[in-house]
């Protein structure tokens, strides 16, 4: 079910998306509001669950995070206990930033941050291997960031 927003909505999820640490008074000022309406709008999209979260979003080389890899997992064998098992797991693995579930030969596509190589086989060998239901996987090492996720395309709402 699709929210239903108007423009001046959307021009407030625009504004935090680019910046999230912005004061109301100054995404009222974008979009035209006072900032009473404004913080009004701010919370109504909070408690509808459309603004889930406000972060922050850091350089990871910044933080000495200069190994990225995209992680492919086919869970062996293939019971819901093992699947469950996985993901809850994976929840308390701070290398793990994103994670999804796919079609295809591997059932989830993980995205993996780590210091260096070596951090991420100590990753692999210490946290992913010993859970016993990873049966395949395949590693693809970020070589290049092209574009980073800068928020949610909105254009596509008819306000």
């Amino acid at each position: 079910m699709t929210a239903t927003l108007d423009t001046i909505d959307v021009r407030i999820l625009e504004a935090l998306q680019e910046d999230a640490g912005r004061s109301v008074a100054d995404i009222a000022e974008i979009v035209g509001l006072t900032p009473s309406p404004c913080w009004r709008r701010i919370r109504r999209l909070e408690t509808e669950g459309i603004i889930k979260r406000r972060s922050v979003q850091l350089d990871r080389r910044a933080v000495g995070l200069m190994f990225t890899a995209y992680l492919e997992v086919k869970i062996q064998p293939a019971r819901k206990a093992n699947y469950e098992k996985f993901e809850k797991a994976i929840q308390d693995f701070e290398e793990v930033v994103e994670a999804c579930t796919m079609t295809g030969p591997y059932d989830y596509l993980l995205k993996i941050v780590a210091p260096d190589i070596d951090a991420y086989n100590t990753f692999m060998y210490e946290k992913m291997i010993p859970l016993d239901v990873v049966g395949e996987f395949q590693t693809s090492v970020q070589v290049r960031n092209v574009k980073e996720g800068r928020g949610l395309p909105l254009n596509h709402i008819d306000s």
